[in-house]
């Protein structure tokens, strides 16, 4: 079972994704996309997701920032019925823990 980082256990505590505890990755549900923690070595790595699509090749994920990625999802979470301030108190949370805020 791999560690989950931070970003990723966050994004499976919302209603459009599950945990693969055995990947340490979080699948979208509704898109089936696979979100990673890139561990990339430049500095603006240390807040990068990759991203898989169903049929993208592999090796080869789309690299975003979480902190658009994240705070999208949370967006998208409220809309589906997750208690609006909880969500967005706990993403806060999140982002420290991360070490994007101090």
């Amino acid at each position: 079972m791999a560690a989950l980082h931070p970003y990723i256990r966050f994004l499976g505590s919302l209603p459009q994704f599950e945990i693969d505890h055995h990947a340490g990755t979080a699948i979208e549900l509704r898109s089936g996309v696979v979100v990673a923690k890139y561990e990339g070595e430049k500095p603006h790595h240390q807040h990068s997701l990759a991203l898989s699509w169903p049929g993208q090749p592999a090796g080869q994920p789309v690299l975003v920032s979480a902190t658009k990625y994240v705070p999208l999802q949370v967006g998208e979470a409220i809309k589906l019925g997750a208690p609006r301030a909880e969500l967005l108190e706990a993403s806060r949370h999140i982002f420290v823990e991360a070490g994007v805020w101090h």
